[in-house]
């Protein structure tokens, strides 16, 4: 699909107010979506946000073992990966900042969730580095990881309180300057400069305290000479 068929089937150029990429935006094209997003963006008020999550904090006896098993995936991580993983520090990001992050400064959020064991091993298993690291034959959620977990978490019917991790960035399109917005400012700059010019020019044609004492001096000698004579 061209990028001119996205934007038609979107609602047209000019046409969104928010756009948003959760968890997503490292697996897009970045070059198609940012073009695209420019393009049915509203050129005033439009918003585009992405975000990601690259950690989860459960408590202080599971947190030491997911810390391990991120460290694991290290040699699996693809550059897609390393986008997420490095909090979208690295994450182009050609927008206007309005505040809330900037490109290689996205802002840190905590989600609250609510977790069971059952929903946390199902997503360890279904993790993309997990995932990559087994596609080599490497099984980085195995058993014994698995029971360390378990045992960690203890009653495993008890749905815990965790936060994710989040990082974000929002922007709106960046403001376009025309020449004749230019050619103003730089006239601006050219009047400001004769006027200092001429402020200058005035202020040494002015006489200063000094300069008038040794006028009157000068007229004094001259008076006192004209007397003498």
């Amino acid at each position: 699909m061209s990028e001119d068929e996205m934007v038609a089937l979107i609602g047209g150029e000019n046409s969104m107010d928010l756009i948003v990429a959760a968890q997503a935006v490292h697996f897009f094209d970045l070059t198609t979506f940012y073009n695209v997003a420019k393009r049915v963006l509203r050129k005033e008020g439009g918003l585009i946000a992405v975000w990601v999550y690259n950690d989860i904090i459960i408590s202080p006896e599971i947190d030491p073992i997911m810390k391990r098993l991120v460290d694991s995936t290290l040699p699996f991580r693809t550059p897609i990966m390393n986008l997420a993983f490095d909090s979208y520090k690295t994450l182009p990001f050609p927008f206007e900042s309005i505040g809330m992050g900037s490109e290689g400064k996205p802002i840190t959020l905590d989600i609250p969730h609510k977790l069971s064991l059952k929903g946390f091993l199902g997503f360890l298993r279904s993790w993309q580095p997990a995932m990559k690291a087994k596609e080599q034959g490497v099984e980085l959620v195995n058993e014994d990881l698995i029971t360390k977990f378990e045992e960690a978490w203890g009653d495993e019917n008890q749905v815990k309180d965790v936060y994710y991790k989040a990082h974000m960035i929002v922007g709106k399109i960046q403001e376009m300057r025309c020449e004749s917005d230019d050619q103003v400012s730089e006239d601006s700059n050219k009047d400001l400069l004769l006027q200092t010019e001429v402020g200058r020019k005035q202020e040494r044609r002015q006489p200063s305290d000094e300069d008038t004492r040794q006028s009157k001096k000068q007229n004094t000698s001259e008076d006192e000479g004209h007397e003498a004579c």
